[in-house]
């Protein structure tokens, strides 16, 4: 069977430095079929090299320290705010570095961007346990655990949030979890047995 092939009505929209649909001028457009938004972030990674370069740089080549600073400093920033017990301006800090972090441009090691985001997505979860937002404080745990599995402060997290909430079965269920990376973690232990001790208060 001869291959086909299919023209898209695409163009460069000059004043957004977008590729869109010829037809609608849009970056997604449901009618014509088009999502650009993969293409148009590639675009803008390779717009923010420096003038001088030619190409991107080797995956070998060390990330941009000006980012790494950035993001570091955001995070600082959040955990002061945090110990301040300024929970909303430490959720703002956070979210910030997360952003920061995950546009990292595709060629930089993405290892590094995971546990950026990480111990900035545990940081926010235990400021929002701290504002009582149990569920975005689990919803943060759960991207945690699935970026890091061996990671014992993921569940730890997670068990935390869930413990709160009520849902002490699955509370333990994740605080086991943690537990099976690092059976000497403190605050996993802790946690076990203050949920166990709940489980028995509560008859079951």
């Amino acid at each position: 069977m001869a291959d086909t092939f299919f023209a898209l009505p695409i163009t460069y929209d000059d004043k957004t430095k977008t590729v869109v649909c010829s037809h609608h001028l849009l970056a997604v457009c449901p009618k014509c079929h088009i999502d650009m938004t993969s293409l148009n972030q590639l675009s803008r990674a390779f717009n923010s090299l420096p003038s001088e370069a030619k190409a991107p740089p080797t995956p070998a080549k060390p990330p941009n320290p000006q980012r790494t600073a950035q993001i570091a400093k955001l995070k600082d920033s959040g955990n002061a705010a945090f110990k301040a017990q300024k929970y909303s301006e430490a959720v703002r800090f956070y979210t910030l570095a997360i952003d920061m972090a995950l546009a990292r441009p595709p060629w930089e090691a993405s290892a590094l961007c995971r546990d950026e985001t990480v111990i900035l997505l545990c940081n926010r979860s235990a400021t929002r346990f701290a504002m009582n937002d149990f569920p975005e404080s689990l919803a943060d745990a759960e991207v945690c655990v699935d970026l890091k599995k061996p990671w014992p402060k993921g569940y730890f997290r997670k068990a935390r949030a869930l413990q709160a909430m009520g849902r002490l079965e699955e509370a333990q269920v994740a605080i086991e979890l943690g537990l099976m990376y690092d059976p000497n973690d403190n605050e996993c232990n802790i946690a076990l047995r203050e949920i166990k001790k709940a489980l028995e208060a509560r008859g079951t």
